[in-house]
């Protein structure tokens, strides 16, 4: 597979998964890969256009197999396992390679309101100081 065929299907099945997983949690108050954010001087991520609801990234990092095949269509897939030392050759003609994948998707995670009589287990007087 070449390397655009490669990136192409990589970057599309990202896609694909993230409209979908926004699908599935439709009705929920969770949002992937929300528009609207402002990020303060942290450098945390904050959704404006819902009263300022943080936003954190979820970090992914996959091994990928890229396998072409002779007279097939290549492909990719996740690797869900480790090749042990008792691994056999294959006599068939295909070309085989092992990549990571390492990405951050932005989520708003489900929130509920605090509940009344919650009480804090900390004071949240702050201090400030000048120099």
């Amino acid at each position: 597979m070449e390397l655009k065929e490669f990136i192409k299907t990589t970057l599309t099945q990202i896609s694909q998964g993230i409209i979908e997983a926004q699908e599935e949690i439709d009705g929920t108050d969770m949002i992937v890969n929300p528009s609207g954010l402002a990020t303060n001087q942290n450098g945390d991520k904050y959704l404006r256009t819902d009263g300022w609801r943080y936003v954190q990234n979820i970090e992914i990092n996959v091994g990928v197999t890229a396998l072409e095949k002779e007279g097939e269509k290549a492909g990719i897939g996740i690797v869900t396992g480790f090749l042990s030392g008792g691994a056999q050759a294959s006599t068939d003609n295909s070309n085989q390679t092992v990549s990571t994948i390492k990405f951050d998707i932005p989520v708003a995670l489900p929130s509920i309101p605090t509940p009344k009589g919650h009480k804090a287990t900390r004071s949240l007087s702050m201090k400030s100081s000048v120099i």
